[in-house]
């Protein structure tokens, strides 16, 4: 979604609706419903109600009035109260009208000295509307908590838990990405299908590196300001080498801005690896890591998969992401703590230096030891200029990708942490715990996605577990508990190894 920097997330208009079944009196979903929306705005969530008798839907006449309530008022979502039993014809027809994401929830009964006049039966009545749900087909669009049937209490935390899943759908649906390609040879397993992005209802604009060479020559023959874009550089990293290699960071990102507001995009693509070095004459790691901090995430590689995962992260977690490579496992005595962990759950999180300088200690522009390696093997670095160093700080993180099988998408979530610990090697690395990483490594892995990763620097997997199942992801891994073996897993080899 095309948002303004600075800003993580769309903002979403909300609306609440209850139903009642004729047979059971419509004031006993009205008290419910009244301390739901009591508890609502005691957490600052304000839903939109309809106007007039089809706050409660009884009948169909209150369902098309209600929808086209929401619709008037630009809700992005609803939440659906069964206050009682409901009516499931109703229930689903007014699902069918609102056509984008609903939450069903239920009314849990309140107290044994209220069954006899007060009961609601709102527990057999959701078996009902979700049956009427999904014999319409709507059942993707239709979110279900793990726990349906609330109290207020707990349908205000559901609320709020659906708030952040719709931030998400409603970010990826109306996302456009950028591609600056090629893809570098070296990084085949790079790809992207475009049915599968377009599958979840991202749009893709294929673009070249020329032309990001051509903007760039374009800014410097107008002679187009940068000057505030380099000062602002400088103030966030004072080791920028100099000042004509700071004039080319400048222009670069001037033209990514450019891009970024001609075509309304949401993020961006970039080839670097190694042509991209060659013609534009730096590495672009911290303008990535300045355009992410800003909303805008950057993948590396042209890797336009990661880019997706990186804004599914941001919309999540409503802040600054990053892409890595899983790249590394750690040895044992890299610090005297890791004892205290399953060393083949530990795995060093790697890239050139493209993180938002924010999310690391003591942050410093250096060289890509790799390219210079080639590119640069007798010289003093110039072109592979432009990484950043550092290591990532403690935090909890989310890792995440997708990957496209035919025409759809997959994806994995992980959650874990990134320890305090010194990684000993060059790049912004951390090194990190993933419970559960090594056996999910070799049985989901290894053969369905490739080594890149967004991250998130929070724990949000399960925003985003909902939110695939919303926008349609094929099929969503997550790592399994040790008990429970993964399908073709070995368990005679696995129990002898551990």
């Amino acid at each position: 979604m095309y948002l303004p920097l600075g800003s993580y997330s769309p903002d979403i208009k909300l609306g609440l609706v209850s139903a009642s079944r004729n047979c059971f009196p419509r004031s006993l979903s009205e008290e419910r419903t009244q301390r739901v929306l009591a508890g609502c705005r005691q957490a600052g969530i304000e839903p939109f109600v309809p106007e007039g008798p089809s706050q409660i839907i009884e009948t169909k006449d209150h369902a098309i009035e209600a929808a086209r309530q929401f619709k008037q008022a630009g809700c992005d979502a609803v939440v659906y109260f069964l206050g009682n039993f409901s009516p499931e014809i109703e229930d689903a027809y007014f699902i069918k009208l609102f056509d984008g994401p609903v939450m069903l929830i239920a009314a849990a009964e309140e107290s044994g000295a209220t069954l006899l006049e007060k009961r609601g039966d709102a527990l057999c009545g959701l078996l009902s509307a979700a049956l009427a749900v999904s014999k319409r087909g709507m059942a993707k669009r239709v979110h279900l908590p793990e726990y349906p049937v609330v109290s207020a209490d707990e349908a205000v935390k559901e609320i709020a838990h659906f708030i952040k899943v719709v931030k998400v759908v409603k970010g990826i649906r109306n996302a456009t990405v950028g591609l600056f390609g090629p893809r570098p040879r070296d990084f085949e397993t790079c790809n992207y299908n475009l049915a599968s992005v377009n599958s979840i209802g991202i749009e893709v604009e294929e673009l070249g590196l020329f032309d990001l060479q051509n903007e760039i020559k374009r800014i410097k023959a107008k002679g187009e300001d940068t000057q505030t874009i380099k000062t602002d550089m400088k103030r966030e990293m004072p080791s920028i080498p100099d000042e004509e290699f700071a004039d080319r960071l400048s222009i670069y990102e001037r033209a990514i801005k450019n891009f970024r507001d001609q075509l309304k995009l949401s993020g961006a693509a970039t080839q670097c690896w190694s042509e991209q070095e060659l013609s534009l004459r730096h590495v672009p790691c911290f303008i990535n890591g300045r355009m992410a901090q800003g909303g805008f995430p950057i993948a590396c590689e042209n890797d336009c998969y990661s880019l997706i995962a990186e804004l599914f992260g941001q919309y999540a977690s409503d802040a600054t992401v990053g892409i890595l490579d899983i790249n590394h496992s750690i040895p044992k005595d890299l610090h005297a703590s890791l004892t205290d962990y399953p060393i083949k759950d530990m795995v060093g999180m790697f890239h050139c230096g493209n993180a938002s300088t924010r999310l690391l200690k003591n942050p410093e522009m250096k060289f890509q030891v790799i390219m210079k390696r080639m590119m640069e093997p007798d010289t003093q670095a110039d072109i592979t200029r432009g990484t950043i160093e550092g290591q990532f700080s403690a935090s909890p993180i989310t890792v995440v990708q997708v990957h496209g099988v035919g025409d759809k998408l997959q994806a994995y979530l992980m959650e874990g942490h990134f320890l305090d610990l010194d990684p000993k090697t060059f790049g912004c690395t951390g090194t990190a715990y993933l419970p559960g990483f090594s056996r999910f490594y070799r049985h989901v892995l290894l053969g369905r996605f490739h080594h890149h990763a967004a991250v998130a620097f929070g724990h949000c997997a399960a925003v985003l577990y909902d939110a695939f199942k919303i926008v349609g992801m094929e099929n969503v891994f997550t790592p399994l508990p040790n008990p429970m073996p993964y399908p073709g897993e070995n368990i005679f080899q696995n129990h002898r190894l551990s």
